[in-house]
């Protein structure tokens, strides 16, 4: 006899892994629209939510849409016809679906962003950035993170590897790209935040997403700073999504992950 699988035992899977109450303050995570009693019929994954993104859900019969980023991040005070919030949410309560975040609480977890993303830069002996109030929950790692390499390398040999490895068009970096480095703090994102406590923390290198131009010149020569893109620091989350329901709930086959690539282009 089939098991009958519903939203909210798919919410269940992500929260084990990432409790909302790791969330950030300013964050939205969690179920924003929908009714987490149905039986879920499918669940689609990605990392933003469009309007293209609900109508892939209603091709591929998916009933849940999880995503990284919340779509509805701030205050709403009112809902143009034309605009994309409205519209999202239009498609989704018209088609009963149910569109479910984790975001900085996913961030934050020994099995999110930053645990990836320090496999994916060659990292070892990690550990978080700075302190938390939930520093002794299971499985947490906090906002940002701390890592080794193996062994010393010069930035620019480094940052070709990481180019490769994450398949990056383009990095941004300012320092000394002679310079032999080996401690790295990072955080998967937008992660200026943490630019001061990286320094404090006495890291070769901090790299994040979305570095200011003036975040470069205000820190010259205190620690290398590299910017690798807030979508390609974090665009793998999608398949740790995957991994983690699949692996709770075995015989759950209608889960897809979503075509959606990255929608600010390089010439």
């Amino acid at each position: 006899m089939k098991e009958t699988i519903y939203i909210k035992d798919i919410i269940s899977c992500l929260e084990e892994v990432a409790p909302l109450h790791w969330q950030e303050d300013y964050d939205n995570a969690g179920l924003i629209v929908g009714n987490s009693t149905n039986e879920c019929t499918g669940a689609l994954i990605c990392l933003d939510v469009f309007t293209s993104t609900v109508k892939e859900a209603i091709e591929k019969n998916c009933n849940l849409i999880v995503s990284h980023h919340p779509f509805i991040f701030r205050g709403i005070k009112n809902l143009p016809y034309d605009s994309q919030i409205t519209q999202i949410l239009t498609l989704a309560i018209k088609n009963d679906i149910a569109i479910y975040s984790a975001h900085t609480n996913i961030d934050s977890s020994m099995m999110g962003v930053n645990d990836i993303l320090g496999e994916k830069l060659g990292l070892e002996n990690i550990s978080p950035l700075e302190n938390s109030r939930f520093a002794k929950e299971n499985n947490y790692l906090g906002s940002g993170a701390i890592g080794f390499l193996k062994e010393k390398i010069a930035v620019y040999d480094y940052l070709l590897n990481i180019k490769k490895s994450l398949g990056l068009h383009t990095i941004k970096y300012i320092g000394d790209s002679k310079k032999q480095i080996q401690k790295v703090g990072y955080c998967g994102g937008a992660g200026s935040f943490l630019i001061e406590k990286a320094i404090e923390e006495n890291c070769d290198v901090f790299m994040s997403g979305d570095l200011k131009y003036h975040d470069f010149l205000s820190y010259e020569g205190q620690v290398i700073l590299v910017d690798i893109g807030h979508f390609e620091s974090e665009n793998f989350i999608k398949q740790r999504f995957f991994d983690i329901i699949s692996k709770k709930i075995r015989n759950f086959a209608n889960l897809y992950i979503s075509e959606q690539t990255n929608r600010v282009k390089f010439l």
